[in-house]
Parts: C-alpha cells; sequence; structure tokens
C-alpha cells in the first residue's frame, strides 16, 4: 500500500510506502466513511454554543485555576472554560429551544453576557468566534476493516460527562500503537492485531453508555475503576533500585517479568507465542503481595501492564 501524504501549509505531496493505515481524524472522520463503517447511537442529546474570547481573567480567578467553572448567576448561567495557556476562554451553555441563541447575538449582548458570567465589571474581552456542538453518544459498528483501524472520536463519541472521551482515546492509540509496533518488528505475528477491537470496543461501548447518562459521571468508583483501568498493572510506589519509582515505571517496550525470585529465561517464556524482548524484576515481598501474588509466582506483562501471561515455576 501507498499512501500519499499531502502538506496543507505547502500544497506538497509525497508518497510512502505503508502496511496499515490509523483512522484518527475526529468524528466526522473520513477515513470512517471511505472504509463504509457506520456509527450508532444518537449525535443530537443536547446542543451547546460557545464563545470564544481573550479577557485578562487570570487575576480575576486567583490561585484556583479551574478548568470548568460553572456559572449560576440567573442572567448569564452557563460555563465557563479555559481554552489553554494565557487568556484564553470560552463561555458555553447548553441551548433549549425557545431560547436566545448565541450565534445569533449581537456582539455588544455577547460582552454583556461574559462581563455578567465573569463578574469583572469593567472586562473589555476580545471576541473570537461563536461556535456550536452536539452531545453524542455513539459507536463505530466495528474498529476496523482489514489494515485499517479506528481510534479515538473516529470510533466512539462520548459527551462531555465524566471526561471519559480523550482517556479513552488515548488508551486506543497505545493499545493499537504497541500492537502494530510488536507485528512490523516481528516480535509476534499479526493475529496480535485482531485483540484491538475484542479488547478495545467493549470499554468504548461501556464509556459510550456512561456518558449518555445524565447520571453516569455520578457512579461510583466501584463501577467505573474496572473499566478504567481494563486490568492494567495497578498504581503502587515501591523502593527498587535504589529508587522510589511507580510500578508503571517498570513496563518496558516488550514484555516486563515481575517476580520475587530469581527466574530462568525458560520460565519467563513459557507458552509464549512470541519473540519480544523481555525485562525481568526481582520485586518486594510488599508488591507482591499488592498484586495478589503467590510468593514463587510470575507475572508477565504487556506494555499496557496488562498480563501477558502469569506462571508458578513452584
Amino acid at each position: 500500500m501507498v499512501a500519499t501524504i499531502r502538506d496543507h501549509g505547502s500544497g506538497g505531496t509525497e508518497t510512502v510506502p505503508a502496511r496499515y493505515l490509523i483512522g484518527a481524524d475526529g468524528a466526522h472522520s473520513s477515513v470512517r466513511r471511505a472504509i463504509g463503517v457506520q456509527m450508532e447511537g444518537p449525535d443530537a442529546l443536547a446542543e451547546y454554543q460557545m464563545v470564544q474570547f481573550n479577557a485578562p481573567l487570570s487575576e480575576a480567578q486567583g490561585q484556583h485555576r479551574y478548568g470548568l467553572n460553572i456559572i449560576t448567576h440567573p442572567d448569564a448561567p452557563g460555563v465557563l472554560v479555559a481554552r489553554g495557556r494565557g487568556d484564553r476562554w470560552g463561555y458555553a451553555r447548553e441551548w433549549r429551544s425557545g431560547q436566545e441563541r448565541l450565534d445569533e447575538c449581537s456582539e455588544q449582548r455577547l460582552l454583556e453576557l461574559i462581563t455578567t458570567a465573569t463578574g469583572v465589571p469593567d472586562l473589555k474581552p476580545s471576541i473570537e468566534r461563536v461556535s456550536t456542538f452536539r452531545f453524542a453518544a455513539q459507536l463505530a459498528e466495528r474498529f476496523r476493516d482489514g489494515r485499517c483501524f479506528l481510534v479515538g472520536d473516529a470510533a466512539h463519541r462520548m459527551t462531555p460527562r465524566g471526561g471519559t472521551g480523550m482517556n479513552t482515546a488515548i488508551q486506543d492509540g497505545y493499545d493499537i500503537a504497541w500492537k502494530l509496533a510488536w507485528v512490523l518488528r516481528g516480535w509476534c505475528d499479526q493475529e496480535l492485531l485482531d485483540s484491538y477491537e475484542s479488547e478495545r470496543r467493549p470499554v468504548a461501548a461501556h464509556n459510550v453508555a456512561r456518558s449518555k447518562d445524565p447520571n453516569g459521571a455520578q457512579n461510583g468508583a466501584a463501577d467505573a475503576l474496572a473499566w478504567d483501568l481494563n486490568g492494567r498493572l495497578p498504581h503502587h510506589w515501591l523502593e527498587h533500585t535504589g529508587m522510589t519509582i511507580l510500578t508503571l515505571d517498570l513496563l518496558s517496550d516488550g514484555l516486563t517479568l515481575l517476580s520475587s525470585t530469581e527466574v530462568t529465561a525458560d520460565t519467563s517464556r513459557a507458552a509464549i507465542a512470541t519473540t519480544a524482548p523481555t525485562v525481568t524484576h526481582i520485586v518486594g515481598d510488599t508488591l507482591v503481595r499488592h498484586l495478589g501474588l503467590q510468593p514463587s509466582e510470575t507475572l508477565l506483562l504487556r506494555p499496557d501492564g496488562r498480563t501477558w501471561a502469569s506462571t508458578n515455576p513452584a
């Protein structure tokens, strides 16, 4: 397969050989349309409008610079959102039938709303633009078509409730990245790629449904944590080789073997269908107990911290 890459800035093109294509091109993915994959679920759960502007609000906000600021003023209810570094902001609110639309307001009216919402009477905001976006809770009917894979919003659309959209997308990208790397390096056969959809789509389906539920973000940790961790090595601080590190710092690009005792290379490769290099860590009894392992048990982990195999050489 040959891919043609175009530089939107210069207009120049170049061709590169490619074995796989990853569609990470957002909610309106052209890759998804090209491979004929449909989205399932509602795409108009709510409509929000946002005014993006620049204004010196850092001093007014003080030392607590929150990502979301809920505005409860009756004349300008909504959300004030930091839009990056500096003093770039967005004032957003849900639109419902019969209400005033921000995209139909005059500039003077927008300035009045922003001033009221911020509570800074002498504020002089500079308005950049007004945009409209809709809440969607959709899932692609499949995440793969041959050598094409969908990740992020191209594979699933979530409402902002619970903030799971970006986390799910990042995990998608990491999952397909290490699996493709193993296949392209010759560490594993291409059947490993079949696990991308079987492992990632159920998580996305759960998070899409959770975001669709107006109360989904209020679910307790018992419901959310298992899906968020998805079988990954749990976070734990430990003393290792004279340093204080996280369990996640132990992971390598290949396999990572955790054991409380010395093990042989043959043990670490027992019934493992890969030639990926293995990094071995002899860990203390505290971590062994934290992971729920038996004293003589070994744990072989993938790059994403999930278990590749568990063996007990005793």
